[in-house]
């Protein structure tokens, strides 16, 4: 392997969104000691061997770390589900892969962002103004950001990933008219 390369996990990552989508799954035969190989081919779409045994054995050490939980049911089914965890991580996942979503013709409408967070909560304040120059939008001032596509619920998800009272502490308006309004489309090749 080449020096400075690091491989990222993707199989336990798509294994936990899957589940995630999913919600509770529930399998028949959990007193198999291939129930997990079934659990595979039914709920993922992996076409080689190779790949639905390395899921299987993954979905095993993904118990074992505590991200899922296996439970017996009464008529010999087993449940499979996201343990706290499981969607902790689930959550950071969709926090580094959050992005806007670009409509293919802008309305005209600019959406602005306008935040005020306690001094308490520095470093909740100081990730959110992160992720918000990470998701492409425009400073215009300090806890002002500005974005010319809708951006509601990644602000209200990113208000309860950093433990943010989003009434208290968040602002959003639309306007049609904004100051700088030439440097920011250049900003945002409009």
């Amino acid at each position: 392997m080449a020096r400075g390369f690091v491989r990222r996990d993707t199989l336990t990552k798509d294994t936990l969104l899957a589940l995630a989508l999913l919600g509770v799954v529930t399998i028949a035969g959990g007193a198999s000691p291939y129930f997990l190989h079934q659990v595979v081919k039914k709920y993922f779409k992996d076409r080689d061997e190779k790949t639905k045994r390395a899921r299987a054995k993954r979905l095993r050490e993904m118990e074992r770390r505590k991200l899922i939980r296996f439970t017996e049911l009464g008529n010999g089914s087993v449940r499979i589900e996201l343990a706290f965890q499981g969607k902790q991580l689930v959550r950071q996942y969709e926090l580094e892969d959050m992005q806007l979503k670009k409509p293919a013709h802008w309305d005209g409408m600019w959406h602005v962002i306008i935040y005020d967070i306690p001094v308490a909560q520095k470093k909740a304040s100081m990730a959110f103004n992160r992720k918000l120059k990470d998701l492409g939008m425009f400073p215009l001032q300090r806890s002002v950001w500005v974005s010319p596509y809708p951006c509601i619920p990644e602000i209200e998800f990113l208000a309860v990933i950093f433990e943010i009272d989003s009434d208290k502490c968040i602002c959003h308006f639309t306007t049609r008219t904004i100051p700088r309004e030439k440097e920011i489309r250049r900003f945002f090749n409009l």
